[in-house]
């Protein structure tokens, strides 16, 4: 579908640039929340339009011009439907909205276009949006700590735009960072992608989880990079390598930007080396993986990253054709290095209300090589993992299940599924 409506361009998009180009069309990301009752759709609308009346800029749409995407206004409402299946964000049926709302049951289905903004920028928007949900269901006035709503003034950090600045640092340490070591790769992926995923899911108790965490020494991120990370190290015993897991990390902190809602996120790499792997128990390899990462996080680290990545768009940009730029910006279509992604993608906060929310599912695209995904999130008293991968086998999911027994941290398995996120629409060139 051509996008026929016309929008004034702003400002470029820097930060979410890398997320329009590729050889096909991007898929949207969503976050699933199961409410304890049906949804009532007219509650849910009322909801929406305080989220986006306190923050606009979540309404923003994009325009293309010489082949880059600069941010618009669009000042048409952004519609709640009922339907059991997302919907194409940034076309007509959702006025060219790069955000979504739905619901069916007692789901609620949030989409957005990853170029509109990162993981934790749609959490504070359904964060403020279930705030208000249940505020309205229930006729109470629940706790809105940590939540914006129109109580919490206009900050202009809430719109900046982490990776335009001005330092620069030495891009020989970049390599550094990024590890040179061969990588296992696992071998369900090198059969091709999806796009359809697979997505199998478990759950923890909160307590349990951290007690456990805490016991050793580790994050949540590192106590799951390093329980999968033997698990697969066993499952693949003659495999060359080491097993890499890919950790996103926000970098607002470091770019000081914290209360941006624009992507602002990059990764670090965790290797674990075989001897490792057999040599150390799981705390052990937790807690040094823990300190690896805290020894990659830092505003050195950040600099380093974001001039990376100012100055490959500032190439794209520069390129006088449009293949040319989709070339050199298509950068998740580079050779796959990683064994597995584990993304901690935090929580939702839900205060005094955590009971009014049974599950939470986050459901990301696949990716152009294939992949293994384990979603992390704490909600409601539970850490909600989920496998989301684009090969069909439980193999890994099975051996980290057999991780936990080993390490009597109790769990509950939840049904699993095959899900397609729908492509987003984005826009034609405008002259």
């Amino acid at each position: 579908m051509k996008t026929t409506q016309q929008f004034t361009a702003k400002e470029w998009n820097v930060s979410g640039a890398f997320q329009f180009y590729g050889s096909s069309k991007p898929r949207s990301f969503i976050v699933e929340v199961s409410a304890a009752e049906p949804i009532d759709g007219a509650l849910l609308q009322q909801a929406v339009d305080k989220t986006v009346k306190r923050m606009p800029y979540y309404l923003q749409t994009f325009v293309r011009k010489k082949g880059l995407y600069y941010y618009a206004d669009n000042d048409l409402p952004l519609l709640v439907a009922e339907s059991e299946r997302p919907r194409v964000i940034g076309g007509a049926e959702t006025n060219y909205h790069m955000i979504d709302v739905t619901y069916s049951g007692t789901w609620i289905r949030f989409a957005m276009f990853h170029g509109l903004c990162d993981g934790l920028g749609l959490n504070r928007f359904i964060e403020a949006t279930l705030y208000h949900y249940f505020c309205a269901k229930d006729g109470k006035e629940y706790s809105d700590e940590g939540i914006i709503t129109d109580k919490v003034p206009f900050d202009p950090e809430e719109t900046a735009d982490g990776f335009i600045r001005d330092e620069t640092g030495d891009l020989k340490e970049l390599k550094k960072l990024a590890h040179s070591e061969p990588r296992i790769r696992l071998p369900e992926l090198e059969t091709g992608r999806g796009p359809l995923m697979y997505r199998y899911p478990l759950r923890i108790k909160t307590e349990t989880f951290l007690d456990w965490a805490k016991s050793v020494s580790a994050s949540p991120a590192t106590a799951i990079s390093a329980i999968l990370g033997q698990s697969i190290h066993r499952e693949l015993p003659e495999a060359e390598g080491v097993v890499m897991a890919v950790v996103p990390i926000s970098l607002r902190k470091y770019l000081h930007v914290e209360k941006s809602f624009k992507n602002c996120a990059s990764a670090a790499f965790l290797p674990m080396k075989p001897e490792e792997c057999d040599g150390m128990t799981a705390g052990e390899l937790a807690a040094k993986l823990r300190t690896d990462l805290k020894g990659q996080m830092n505003e050195e680290w950040a600099l380093l990253l974001t001039q990376s990545i100012r100055l490959l768009t500032q190439l794209g940009k520069k390129l006088p054709f449009y293949f040319l730029k989709n070339k050199v910006m298509a950068i998740a279509e580079n050779k796959p290095q990683d064994t597995v992604t584990i993304d901690y993608v935090g929580g939702l906060r839900t205060n005094d209300y955590s009971d009014r929310v049974t599950e939470v599912r986050y459901l990301n695209p696949d990716v152009y090589h294939g992949s293994m995904f384990v979603v992390l999130s704490e909600t409601a008293g539970y850490f909600h993992i989920n496998f989301n991968q684009t090969f069909e086998s439980k193999r890994y999911f099975n051996a980290f299940l057999k991780g936990l027994d080993e390490l009597q941290i109790p769990y509950e398995t939840l049904p699993g599924d095959t899900y397609l996120n729908p492509v987003v629409e984005l826009p034609q060139e405008q002259w």
